[in-house]
């Protein structure tokens, strides 16, 4: 049998890496406006700074990202009493679409400020001290771990790779995607008794979290938790009120893991213990 070999396509490619610092800036620091023929990520990790920038000037707050594009006139000032913790990372790319986050601040995700770290963590064992100070030439480790500048190359593109996919997928949310928000509402209420995560919502209809969590609280004005929640409340409610079924029933009804729990939850939610909201209901 005749192997056929197929050639991965490398649509992003990190090629170099100028600088990779991650320190705290001291008190009303700022930057002259300046400006250099590579990418430069600046990540807000506490705190908060203003950017300057062709293309976006204002403030970056915590879990925030901008990046420079090349030969972009940038600067960034601190407020008085503000030290942010910042990322920077300088590097040279070869697909534009990088640039779209040139116009706005991108709030990251958990993961992939993880990622972030662990570039951080990479470009450690690439280049050596100091990591607190912008230079402009680091200078790499005579002894580095095996393979560390190719890793240090492949989180940064798998860095981007998520994060440009996770911005698509929200810009490539459309009237029908937004209007699947209360088919969404529908759903949880006909299987209210069904013990239903955030994730298989996202997988159900086809999204992901973030873009859900967001268009949810959107459209509803409330976390799924907090709708979800409600809906068994009231269902709670009316099978206290109007039925002669056992607490251990209904729990059991509303897929509670047990009496214990169901009990906690209605008292957390009306303040009394079902059984004292039976008797002043009582029809």
């Amino acid at each position: 049998m005749d192997f056929v070999f197929k050639k991965l396509d490398n649509v992003l490619k990190i090629s170099s890496v100028v600088n990779l610092h991650f320190f705290e800036f001291q008190k009303e620091f700022n930057t002259k406006p300046d400006s250099h023929p590579f990418y430069e990520l600046v990540f807000v990790s506490s705190g908060s700074l203003f950017i300057e920038s062709e293309s976006f000037s204002g403030e970056l707050f915590k879990n925030q990202m901008i990046v420079h594009k090349p030969n972009e006139v940038h600067s960034l000032t601190l407020g008085k009493k503000n030290m942010p913790v910042v990322i920077i990372i300088g590097f040279t790319c070869n697909n534009v679409k990088i640039n779209e986050f040139s116009l706005k601040p991108t709030t990251l995700s958990l993961a992939s400020i993880k990622k972030l770290a662990e570039i951080v963590k990479e470009g450690r064992n690439v280049f050596s001290p100091p990591y607190d100070i912008p230079v402009y030439d680091m200078k790499k480790k005579k002894s580095a771990p095996f393979g560390a500048e190719q890793l240090l190359e492949n989180l940064l593109e798998y860095f981007f790779i998520s994060v440009i996919r996770n911005s698509e997928a929200e810009n490539n949310l459309g009237e029908k995607e937004k209007l699947s928000v209360s088919e969404i509402v529908a759903y949880l209420k006909e299987n209210y008794k069904e013990r239903i995560t955030i994730d298989d919502l996202a997988f159900l209809f086809g999204t992901n979290r973030t873009t859900l969590c967001k268009e949810f609280k959107n459209f509803t004005g409330k976390t799924i938790v907090q709708f979800t929640d409600e809906i068994k409340l009231e269902k709670a409610k009316e099978f206290v009120i109007k039925t002669n079924k056992t607490f251990t029933e209904i729990a059991e009804i509303l897929n509670f893991e047990s009496i214990h729990y169901f009990t906690r939850f209605f008292k957390k939610h009306t303040s009394i213990s079902p059984n004292s909201f039976r008797k002043l209901n009582k029809i």
